[in-house]
């Protein structure tokens, strides 16, 4: 336990899940960050940082994550999603007394 894995699975169950919607739109229910380089080496392998697409499209391949994050903003269905610039960005949120 003393390790790297429990704190960064816990900053990704926090960027994943935290402050989104429990609403009816599916779309709201995870979060996607965008994860710069670093962040997907020490944070986010194999596109998890893509989870509001991973809980639309079960049952895509991860290395595919991106592609339908590519469509849904051409499709202009990003918009019913929580998306955020990096993970300190939805820490930031986390962390926040105003939530927005």
């Amino acid at each position: 336990m003393a390790s790297w894995l429990p704190l960064v699975t816990r900053i990704r169950n926090i960027a994943e899940h935290a402050c989104t919607s429990t609403g009816e739109d599916p779309f709201s229910h995870a979060r996607t960050t965008l994860a710069n380089p670093i962040e997907r080496l020490l944070i986010a392998p194999y596109w998890v940082n893509y989870h509001a697409e991973h809980h639309l499209f079960m049952y895509l391949p991860c290395y595919r994550l991106p592609e339908a994050h590519r469509l849904l903003i051409e499709k202009g269905l990003i918009k019913r999603m929580e998306v955020r610039p990096g993970y300190l960005e939805v820490m930031r949120l986390a962390t926040s007394s105003q939530r927005a």
